[in-house]
């Protein structure tokens, strides 16, 4: 084999040597873009779970406020009630004070 055949394989195999590094830094760039891709999906899976989370208690408390506003509303009225039952029982007291000349 003559020494320029040799100077072409040594050429040849730079050339191959060269585009091997090539590709594996190519392939070194895709494994940690994809190990950032990853890391994404999980920091939105968190966000997505923790919105949910977010929500449940906003849907909770606002049950809860719905609860008090109705029984706040149920204890008015039964207070309302028992006001005009005193003022029945006054009226009806009133009446019977005046019936014995008490004014």
């Amino acid at each position: 084999m003559s020494q320029e055949n040799i100077d072409d394989l040594k050429k040849k195999i730079k050339i191959q040597n060269d585009i091997i590094k090539g590709y594996e830094k190519v392939l070194k760039l895709n494994e940690e873009e994809l190990s950032n891709s990853d890391e994404i999906i999980r920091m939105y899976e968190q966000i997505i779970d923790y919105s949910r989370l977010e929500l449940k208690n906003a849907q909770e408390t606002v049950q809860a406020s719905n609860n008090v506003s109705g029984l706040s509303r149920d204890e008015l009225m039964s207070a309302l009630d028992k006001i005009k039952q005193l003022e029945v029982a006054n009226k009806k007291l009133r009446e019977e004070s005046l019936k014995f000349g008490r004014p």
